[in-house]
């Protein structure tokens, strides 16, 4: 029995800063979740750090109803 694949889901709502001139060194943070709680991690997580980097949201392997999102993270700047 052939399992189905199911489509990426769509980019989160969390948009990344623009990064003009700045390296993209930085943390690579992967999310496990619901997609509503990798939403909600990615803007908690968008309050600490500056965004570089934002996937969509992919479907996790077999039955499961969980995403994963990577995101792409750096320190604030100071005074940001």
């Amino acid at each position: 029995m052939a399992r189905e694949r199911r489509k990426p889901g769509t980019d989160l709502a969390v948009k990344p800063v623009a990064a003009e001139g700045m390296p993209a060194a930085g943390l690579r943070i992967r999310l496990i979740g619901l997609l509503d709680e990798v939403l909600a991690g990615a803007e908690v997580l968008a309050e600490a750090f500056d965004l570089i980097e934002v996937s969509s949201a992919y479907p996790c392997r077999g039955a499961s109803r969980n995403v994963r999102a990577y995101l792409q993270v750096r320190l604030k700047s100071p005074g940001a």
